[in-house]
């Protein structure tokens, strides 16, 4: 018998990929409570949906899945006591987050007439995503400094630094860790009051980890007394009610879109479609479709008044083209100010910027990973810079 399958029907691509493994039953996410799970035995979520004891009781499921790569909207603990399968997608967004968090600098480069490539990069967090941003920045030609305690324990402390003298000497911040509170290494409030001021003067923080990880309040009074001269946030502490003073204190402020282009929604999705298949055993058709990704290619024009990457006019330009970040910005702070002015309850006024955080989420443009574009280098420092940054350059420079 197939198995009933709940899904958060804002995950993408879900017609064509969960298609044949079981009756699917597509609902919002605002939707997924004890009633629609009650006759259910898997339930894939995104990462809004707290999955826990209060969701799952009196529920028939016994496989839980979330097409994203963070867990901690899971009680895995629960989960795992009650012999309840659950599976995540590592790794599935983490190019995604890359590719912001450079757009993000880009943009405050070009703001601040300042070259990206000649900065320290302090990554706060080598994991799938952290690692790749390594990758991509050294590639660039940035000096990078990798905090991550745990691995550094694991592996040895060569090629690690502590967070002190990565906050103290990186001109950039970019904050990849999890948010647990308990353990050896908490990262609730990693980067509080104390932390942050001991920032490098003129630094720059982008948050697009989890909300909790940085310090709210800290990173607002810092910016706000410019001992940061630019704080990025795609990610706050109470979603998905995040406040004036943190939205207004950002010079970027995103909904927790970092990880949403359409590449990383489709291999997230294919990553519990597999899960699934293990779990229940199953055996589905239609296997080259629901694996076909998706096809366009553009081609990239380069700016024709400047040819040197290390001028942020340059990187603005090319970047842009693929993903420019403000129209994220400005789409983000239209949707939260609809919220405003409103004479009703705190809790009607709560309700709606849940509401607007949510529909900028579920309204998102599509926006895919920048291998899919092609651009044609016309000297030999161009194509470096730009197949560092994963564009294809397959024509002779």
């Amino acid at each position: 018998m197939s198995p009933v399958i709940v899904l958060d029907r804002d995950i993408p691509f879900l017609e064509e990929i969960f298609s044949g493994i079981g009756h699917i039953v597509a609902v919002s996410e605002h939707e997924i409570g004890a009633d629609v799970l009650s006759a259910a035995d898997a339930v894939i979520v995104r990462s809004i949906t707290r999955v826990d004891k209060n969701l799952l009781s009196g529920s028939s499921v016994r496989f839980v899945g979330t097409a994203t790569a963070g867990i901690d909207h899971l009680d895995t603990e629960f989960l795992s006591r009650s012999g309840i399968k659950w599976a995540q997608a590592p790794g599935a967004n983490a190019q995604s987050v890359v590719e912001y968090v450079l757009a993000a600098i880009s943009v405050i480069a070009a703001r601040r007439k300042t070259s990206m490539l000649d900065k320290t990069l302090g990554v706060i967090g080598y994991g799938q995503v952290g690692e790749r941003l390594c990758q991509v920045a050294e590639s660039l030609g940035m000096r990078v400094m990798r905090n991550d305690p745990p691995r550094a324990e694991q592996e040895g402390a060569d090629g690690f630094v502590d967070l002190q003298e990565c906050v103290r000497s990186a001109d950039i911040l970019s904050v990849h860790v999890p948010l647990t509170q308990s353990g050896s290494h908490p990262t609730l409030q990693l980067l509080d009051e104390r932390v942050l001021e001991m920032s490098k003067p003129g630094a720059w923080l982008i948050q697009a980890a989890r909300g909790g990880v940085v310090k709210e309040s800290a990173a607002i009074a810092a910016r706000r007394e410019g001992v940061l001269d630019a704080l990025v946030l795609d990610v706050f502490e109470n979603e998905p009610t995040p406040t004036d003073g943190a939205i207004d204190s950002a010079d970027l402020a995103t909904g927790h879109i970092a990880g949403y282009s359409r590449d990383a929604k489709r291999v997230g999705a294919m990553m519990m479609r597999s899960a699934l298949i293990e779990h229940f055993g199953l055996r589905p058709k239609d296997e080259e479709q629901a694996a076909s990704p998706e096809d366009p290619i553009s081609t990239l024009k380069l700016p024709d008044s400047v040819r040197d990457p290390a001028d942020p006019a340059w990187m603005d330009a090319v970047l842009r083209q693929v993903y420019d970040i403000r129209v994220d910005d400005f789409r983000f702070r239209q949707e939260m100010r609809k919220t405003h002015g409103t004479r009703e309850s705190l809790q009607a006024r709560e309700l709606a910027r849940s509401e607007a955080f949510h529909g900028y989420r579920a309204s998102y443009p599509a926006r895919f990973t920048w291998s899919r574009y092609k651009v044609e280098p016309r000297n030999v420092r161009e194509a470096n810079v730009l197949s560092a940054l994963g564009f294809r350059t397959d024509v002779p420079v």
